[in-house]
């Protein structure tokens, strides 16, 4: 489960029974017109009213800022999912560079193709095993995020396509988009 889903779930919990705690402690509060009939009841009760007002204040405030989070959670899902639809990317490329086991290693590769290199190169910079490398190189290539050209002595080297330059683009216009709002 993504980190946003997490927070948007947690706070949707939270703000529902902050929200039905408030609703609760509302509903049975006495009626004005039967707290100021007898004083000593009042007096009885002050302890219990003050501690039931106190209870009904922390849980509004609960609920208001727990609902302000999940619309916050939400606008930000929100945001992701425009930007992404916006740059005519598929939910293939989104699944493979965001979502997947291995998204992270796929990025930074991307990352360190911005200049041609070979696997052997690319396993060492980024700490990698070269199997992992391998698999990851078809998979980019294959969606057509990298391309491969061929060196001296047929060696081979690959390097950031277009569409891999503009998919690197916005990730990183998603990884800055949460500090600026």
């Amino acid at each position: 489960m993504r980190l946003s889903s997490l927070v948007l779930y947690v706070f949707l919990g939270l703000a529902v029974c902050s929200s039905a705690f408030w609703g609760y402690l509302a509903l049975t509060r006495p009626a004005e017109g039967e707290a100021m009939r007898a004083l000593a009841e009042q007096a009885e009760k002050a302890e219990e009213g003050a501690l039931a007002f106190q209870a009904e204040t922390v849980a509004s405030w609960v609920s208001l800022a727990s609902w302000a989070a999940v619309a916050a959670a939400l606008a930000y899902k929100g945001v992701v999912r425009h930007l992404w639809s916006k740059s005519m990317f598929d939910y293939s490329i989104f699944r493979l560079m965001v979502r997947m086991r291995g998204a992270s290693t796929r990025v930074r590769m991307l990352r360190s193709l911005e200049r041609p290199m070979n696997r052997y190169q690319l396993a060492r910079e980024l700490g990698i095993d070269w199997k992992t490398v391998d698999r990851n190189i078809e998979l980019l290539k294959s969606h057509g995020l990298i391309l491969e050209i061929q060196g001296g002595a047929g060696e081979r080297f690959y390097t950031l396509s277009p569409y891999g330059k503009k998919l690197l683009e916005l990730l990183e216009q998603l990884s800055e988009e949460p500090r600026q709002g």
